[in-house]
C-alpha cells in the first residue's frame, strides 16, 4: 500500500443510520454554499493495488484520478474515512471544490443529508478487473434509476454541476 492520510468532518455534521440504505452524513446545524464539509483522506491506492484487494475496493474507492483513489483496505478502514458514508443523490448537494475537499454545493437546512452525485467521481480504470454498476435509490424526481462508472460523460450532468466534479474529470470533458 501506499501512504496514508487523515480525513476530516466538519463538527456540525454527524454519521448515523439513515432509516433506508445503511449510514449517510447529516447536518446538525444549516450549512451555506460553499462551506467544506469533509476533506477527504485514506489509503492512496493505485488500481493495480486496487484490483489485488478486491470488490470490496472497488465499492468503496474515492476516485482521485485516473489511477489513484482514497481507498479502504479494510472494512475497519470505512469508519476512519468519512466521505464513504455520503451517499448519492441525482440531486446533490456536495460536490468537490478539488481533490480532497467536499464542499455544499448550495445552502443546506439542518438535519438535511449530505448527498454528491457519484458521477462527480466515480471512474473506472482501463485495467480495473472491477466495475461497479447500482440501482440509484434517492427518488428525486430526475433519479437515472442506475448509477454507473460511465455516468460523468452524461452532458446534461456535466452542464449543470461540471464545476463540482472531480478536477480528472472535468478535464476529460472539457477536451
Amino acid at each position: 500500500m501506499t501512504s496514508r492520510t487523515y480525513s476530516w468532518i466538519n463538527p456540525i455534521l454527524e454519521v448515523k443510520e439513515t432509516g433506508k440504505y445503511g449510514k449517510g452524513v447529516f447536518t446538525k446545524d444549516d450549512l451555506k454554499k460553499g462551506n467544506v464539509l469533509i476533506v477527504m483522506g485514506g489509503y492512496i491506492c493505485n488500481t493495480e493495488q486496487e484490483n489485488n484487494l478486491g470488490r470490496f475496493a472497488t465499492e468503496y474507492n474515492m476516485d482521485i484520478s485516473e489511477e489513484w483513489s482514497f481507498c479502504p483496505t479494510k472494512e475497519e478502514d470505512i469508519n476512519l474515512m468519512p466521505q464513504h458514508f455520503v451517499n448519492h443523490s441525482c440531486e446533490p448537494n456536495t460536490g468537490f471544490k478539488d481533490t480532497t475537499f467536499m464542499i455544499a454545493i448550495k445552502d443546506i437546512k439542518k438535519g438535511e443529508e449530505i448527498v454528491y452525485d457519484y458521477a462527480f467521481v466515480m471512474w473506472s480504470a482501463n485495467d480495473s478487473k472491477y466495475h461497479l454498476e447500482m440501482k440509484c435509490l434517492c427518488g428525486t424526481p430526475s433519479c437515472r434509476e442506475k448509477i454507473t462508472e460511465n455516468d460523468w460523460k452524461i452532458k446534461s450532468i456535466q452542464n449543470k454541476y461540471g464545476e463540482y466534479f472531480q478536477p480528472f474529470l472535468r478535464r476529460r470533458f472539457k477536451t
